[in-house]
């Protein structure tokens, strides 16, 4: 909840909040909030403890302020607890057929050959993502450049059956298929971005400083083709294709860690 109010008043007063105590945060949100016409998204809350709620929602909602407040969560609870005066609104799941169109679009479909042949394998696929458009984002930059073998790996893999551990507030699709994605990474990417777990969740870090730590470390093997910068701007890309890293909105340089530490929570 400290993160939520300091996020808000570093962007109501264009500077970071230096204040650490409970009431001096509260303070500065009275002093800012009242009399503005603003609207603040809470985006993916997950915290769904009673107190830490109610207590954002007494420095959030004033009298004398005109505030719309959009939250999305994962979590129904924290939805009833946090809506005041309104219905939690629950957006349906995406439909098979919109699953595959992302699959399509990120796997470069309509260019293969082979895409008669891949077209009711990447249906079935599409059908396993469960509706969430994460996992069909992730699988479908997976499947790209791979051959018909691999496709049907894919679609036919055990962990599809399994009951996935993790984040028990994530579908199981979600965890399947950032898995299938991570198995099926080169090596050394794998370690690049295994490298990522030490951070914590929703942690942001410069681009270029992500890259010399890897090389640093000694994760980057030289080819012929392309430098050690090169390979390690194609690792970013790569990473990016496959949703496990993202570009933080604010500062295009700045890289965001986002909860994917379910990968390694949920792999024996």
């Amino acid at each position: 909840m400290y993160k939520i109010s300091d996020s808000i008043i570093s962007q109501l007063c264009e500077k970071e909040n230096q204040d650490n105590e409970r009431q001096m945060r509260h303070s500065c949100l009275m002093d800012q909030l009242p009399g503005k016409k603003i609207m603040i998204v809470l985006d993916d809350l997950w915290e769904d403890n009673h107190f830490q709620l109610q207590e954002l929602k007494d420095a959030l909602y004033h009298d004398e302020s005109n505030i719309i407040i959009l939250v999305t969560t994962r979590s129904d609870r924290v939805a009833l607890r946090i809506c005041s005066n309104l219905q939690p609104y629950k957006i349906l799941p995406l439909t098979n057929d919109m699953c595959w169109d992302i699959i399509k679009q990120r796997s470069g479909f309509e260019t293969r050959d082979d895409k008669e042949q891949l077209t009711s394998i990447g249906q079935e696929i599409a059908r396993k993502c469960g509706g969430v458009p994460l996992a069909a984002r992730s699988l479908g930059f997976t499947l790209r450049n791979v051959n018909f073998d691999q496709w049907m790996k894919v679609k036919d893999n055990e962990i599809w059956n399994e009951s996935v551990l993790g984040d028990a507030s994530l579908p199981n699709q979600v965890l399947a298929s950032l898995m299938l994605s991570y198995s099926y990474m080169a090596p050394c990417l794998k370690i690049c971005f295994t490298y990522c777990a030490i951070f914590p969740k929703g942690h942001k870090i410069v681009k270029e400083d992500l890259i010399y730590q890897w090389i640093s470390l000694g994760f980057i093997k030289t080819t012929q083709l392309l430098s050690i910068l090169q390979i390690c701007e194609k690792y970013v890309m790569q990473l990016l294709g496959l949703s496990f890293i993202q570009l933080y909105p604010k500062v295009c340089c700045y890289l965001y860690i986002p909860m994917l530490h379910w990968i390694f929570h949920a792999s024996p």
